[in-house]
């Protein structure tokens, strides 16, 4: 079945990540030497993470703050197992955990998903710069049967905060460092009418250099400017009505290049062509570069009305995104002086509803349950101007433009039902269904011809979930639970040419299944000043979507056959295992260390994957450079792609990794506190993929160090931090061939019909690096409400 998915579509156990400063404190202890009780929200009710019978990773606004997390981005420090990554291009943003990789470009939906204020987002939402958030909630394994959007690895939630409605106040925040970044955000909370009218307006301008790559062909900078603003209001007439609106409108800017590094550092046999270009030189060699003009408004609806010791709620949400990108396609910079771009217009808008009633107390104080309808519409439509340079004796002839347009709408909507019961005091049975129906009609439009012409698609799937847990003590639960999940498999765009059978195999793709599987345990020691929690967990997949590396085919354009490259897709059988384990420590008053560790080990059961294959042994082969078109034909015939059998890992991350923090404090004053802080996150060393040369990582630890001094009502605070402060430098990810710029070399006599040629540069494209230092400053002053 053929599911075309925009590309823009992509758009805890173990316990609160952290340390007393990591905490949101439910209510207040008697005993500051005591570690702070996290609420969470991850099943739909307000209730101790300590409770929840599921791996539950809880950040807070406070810790977001306190270790100067900027961007969504970053966030992955403190969650160990989670891999965020953003794209140039505004909207190839993704999220892994517990070894599931997700690639926007894929057209899926992705592993994991994403909510703002309890209702359904693109991911895309939450990569940008934030401000004035509460609390982020990472849940880990399959989500569905409670949340509106199925997902076999989890989910992230992001709230917002929200009116206070009993005072007025104000905050505002400001960061400056080194790396020419300059962050300023703030809100100010108005009371309208006392005790149940609330108004709170946050706004954010967030200047910087992203990535610091520059060119060593082009003067400009990097850059990114993003500004925002968010008014929320908060309606609570009496206690039976609470109303939640939320309304945030988004800008971005962004340049940047290209980074590369020379081929004879990753190859030492190369000849050292000079300018020798290092990783640590952060630059590319571009004479032009990518850039994206981004435009978000995002409205959320939350709303509760309690009756009869019952709950009817709401959730609600609709937005709207505009993404203008242009793309190089002269990587190698043979065209100086030529804007050889792709440009690429995405619009897209979804709206969710959700209506769900739930026990507000306990029926015959034994059950508590929740049934719900939930429905969302998605509209993406996305028109790209495709350029390729032909060629006459190495020089530009003439540049070709192929334009596509994509239109299509995704609908899908689910009924859902979860029941609790508590078996005495210590024992809770749990189990959940969801029938969801998923249809998706699309065309595809390529140099005025149709490709797709309204291709009509659905899928439907029954989701479950049970769990069990029981209390030994009351600081002492096991829990074991099992679910499943669902994904329509999507038909992947960026192959606009007739299909063979073998590229269709790797275009459309098979819906997902899995099952997941995880026992664990949560306790406190000590009189709550230790807290230990365990999880293990073994998820298999059937059709796992998964976007594959980097593989040459036979492409088309208007001047005929030609060499192309390409990510496609794979439909496979995999299964995954791993541990999850959380640790934190109050040591005295004042004195807090935590510790978390994740570990996922994924294994693709022997499945043909979309490969380079040369010689035709079935073997992937390594390759440095862009195969000849010769090469090519002959080695993929009519098939126009090759094929190999794979039984290695579904990503090349680290498998493991870990992270460490901790704070001292002590009286400066009566009335002002010093203190010290650090974040300490290691990963060990990464074969990468086998087929690829150049993505080997040795293993590293990143140190942040925060010192700095606050009043003890909290009203400021003035902080000195470091990122990074070895300065570690380490490629993360790179392309194994060469930097290379494909042409069409128009052929003589008639200059009518081309041949597909590769000009490569000796450099290798460098997509990710570990961030250079950064030193900065923050101060923060507050009043009132704040």
């Amino acid at each position: 079945m053929r599911r075309v998915r925009s590309l823009v579509f992509a758009s805890a156990s173990v316990a609160a990540i952290a340390t007393g400063a990591m905490a949101q404190p439910a209510a207040s202890s008697s005993d500051d030497t005591m570690l702070s009780e996290i609420v969470v929200t991850a099943r739909r009710k307000a209730e101790s993470l300590q409770e929840v019978p599921q791996t539950v990773n809880a950040v807070t606004g406070a810790t977001l703050e306190k270790l100067n997390i900027r961007q969504f981005e970053d966030v992955q420090a403190v969650v160990p197992g989670l891999t965020l990554s953003s794209g140039a291009n505004g909207f190839t943003t993704a999220a892994t955990i517990r070894g599931a990789p997700f690639q926007a470009e894929s057209g899926a939906q992705p592993t994991v998903a994403f909510y703002l204020n309890d209702a359904t987002i693109q991911s895309v939402y939450a990569f940008q710069s934030m401000f004035d958030i509460g609390q982020i909630e990472v849940l880990r394994g399959p989500q569905g049967t409670l949340r509106g959007q199925s997902s076999p690895s989890g989910s992230i939630t992001l709230t917002t905060r929200r009116p206070i409605l009993g005072e007025f106040g104000a905050y505002g925040n400001l960061t400056v460092t080194d790396q020419h970044a300059r962050n300023l955000n703030g809100a100010v909370n108005v009371p309208i009418i006392r005790d149940m009218l609330g108004l709170r307006v946050a706004a954010i301008i967030d200047d910087t250099d992203l990535d610091g790559v520059g060119s060593i062909n082009n003067r400009l900078t990097p850059s990114s400017k993003t500004w925002a603003v968010r008014p929320s209001i908060r309606f609570e007439p009496n206690d039976a009505i609470t109303v939640n609106l939320m309304y945030q409108h988004l800008e971005k800017k962004q340049r940047s290049f290209n980074q590369v590094a020379s081929f004879s550092l990753f190859e030492p046999t190369a000849p050292a062509i000079q300018p020798i270009i290092r990783p640590k030189d952060r630059v590319g060699i571009t004479d032009d570069f990518n850039e994206v003009d981004q435009k978000q408004d995002t409205f959320t609806a939350n709303a509760d009305y309690r009756f009869a010791g019952q709950k009817l709620s709401y959730v609600g949400s609709y937005s709207n995104q505009k993404i203008h990108n242009f793309s190089l396609q002269d990587p190698a910079n043979i065209f100086t002086g030529v804007d050889l771009r792709q440009e690429v217009l995405s619009r897209s808008k979804q709206t969710t509803n959700e209506l769900r009633l739930s026990s507000d107390q306990p029926l015959f104080g034994r059950f508590d349950y929740t049934v719900g309808v939930y429905v969302s519409d998605f509209n993406p439509p996305t028109d790209v101007m495709q350029v390729s340079a032909a060629t006459i004796g190495g020089r530009l002839a003439r540049i070709v433009q192929t334009p596509v347009a994509r239109k299509g709408k995704a609908h899908e909507e689910s009924i859902f039902g979860n029941a609790t019961w508590h078996i005495g005091e210590a024992t809770e049975l749990s189990g959940g269904v969801r029938r969801l129906w998923y249809r998706d009609s699309n065309s595809l439009i390529v140099n005025g011809s149709p490709v797709l012409n309204n291709k009509q698609d659905k899928a439907d799937a029954w989701l479950y979930n049970v769990s069990l847990s029981h209390k030994f003590t009351s600081d002492f639960m096991v829990y074991g639970n099992t679910g499943s999940a669902f994904r329509p498999g999507p038909f992947v765009i960026g192959v606009f040419r007739p299909l063979t059978p073998t590229l269709e195999r790797h275009i459309d793709l098979a819906n997902e299944k899995s099952k997941s599987y995880e026992v664990g345990f949560k306790s406190t020691f000590f009189d709550k000043r230790v807290l230990f929690n365990a999880a293990v967990f073994h998820q298999d997949f059937n059709n796992f979507i998964q976007r594959g590396q980097q593989v040459y085919y036979v492409n088309q354009n208007q001047l005929g056959e030609t060499v192309g490259n390409f990510n496609f897709g794979n439909s496979v059988d995999a299964k995954i295992d791993g541990v999850d384990v959380d640790a934190s420590w109050q040591v005295m008053k004042g004195l807090n260390l935590s510790g978390a560790f994740s570990y996922a080990k994924s294994k693709i059961k022997n499945q043909p994957i979309a490969c380079n294959d040369l010689n035709g042994d079935g073997v992937a082969d390594v390759l440095t450079q862009a195969p000849t078109f010769a090469q090519l034909k002959a080695a993929t015939g009519t098939a126009a792609l090759s094929e190999c059998l794979n039984n290695g890992a579904l990503q090349f991350t680290p498998k493991w990794n870990l992270t460490l923090q901790g704070e001292y404090a002590r009286p400066v004053t009566e009335e002002m506190d010093g203190y010290l802080r650090g974040l300490f996150t290691y990963r060990p060393k990464t074969e990468g993929d086998p087929n690829n040369a150049n993505d080997e990582v040795d293993g590293f630890g990143l140190l942040n160090l925060y010192a700095g001094v606050r009043s003890r009502d909290g009203a400021w605070e003035v902080s000195l931090f470091a990122k990074n402060v070895f300065d570690t430098t380490k490629v993360l990810t790179a392309e194994g061939s060469l930097v290379g710029t494909n042409v069409q070399a128009l052929q003589p006599p008639t200059f009518r019909t081309a041949q597909a040629a590769t000009i490569n540069a000796p450099y290798v494209r460098v997509l990710t690096m570990t961030a250079p230092r950064e030193i900065g400053i923050n101060l923060r002053y507050a009043f009132g409400s704040r």
